[in-house]
């Protein structure tokens, strides 16, 4: 049980960390201060990749998608990179029992997982509000997950380890939205 929890601290972790140093970067304008976060993201992707395969293709399936939509765009997320292919390295890549199904998963889970970063970046909420809500959080990716338990079963745990993962990621973008909110409206109304 206590591995259980483990494993999946370590993907609430990874998506904590992951947003942290990403909206230092751009939505609060402190670099400097991402360099952690960001690091650690990487450290704990590494990590989470060296459990199982499944493991390993999900995650290997979001680094690819978030490297061909662009969104590595500063130096800090690079540091990230070399942790992940630094951690598999000295651990270890776990073993792939069937190629196949290997590649079948990663090329689904990295076309959803594009399909996601440039939803993102294309839905908008005036014109498309439901492909807007679907893409701001990021479910296609996550409703993929989910519907590669039918035909392989093992991956249950790896599906479950992305929704904590973005339960991570979402609740630190919902903390910053907040801070960022309460900051703007109280410039507002005492420059008033």
């Amino acid at each position: 049980m206590l591995e259980w929890a483990i494993y999946f601290s370590a993907y609430f972790l990874a998506g904590l960390s992951l947003k942290l140093g990403d909206d230092l970067l751009d939505e609060l304008d402190r670099s400097q201060a991402a360099w952690v976060p960001l690091s650690f993201a990487g450290l704990l992707f590494g990590l989470l990749m060296t459990v199982s395969e499944w493991d390993l293709v999900l995650l290997t399936s979001i680094v690819f998608g978030v490297l061909v939509s662009g969104k590595v765009n500063r130096p800090q997320f690079i540091v990230g990179f070399v942790l992940i292919f630094s951690t598999l390295l000295i651990v270890g890549v776990p073993v792939i029992t069937g190629w196949l199904d290997w590649c079948t998963v990663l090329i689904i889970l990295f076309m959803a997982a594009v399909l996601d970063e440039k939803g993102t970046d294309w839905a908008d909420k005036e014109r498309s509000p439901l492909a807007f809500k679907l893409f701001e959080f990021r479910f296609v990716l996550k409703m993929v997950a989910i519907c590669l338990v039918i035909p392989w079963p093992m991956f249950l745990s790896t599906a479950i380890g992305l929704w904590v993962f973005d339960l991570g990621y979402e609740s630190v973008g919902w903390f910053v939205r907040r801070k960022l909110s309460e900051n703007f409206v109280g410039k507002t109304t005492t420059d008033i």
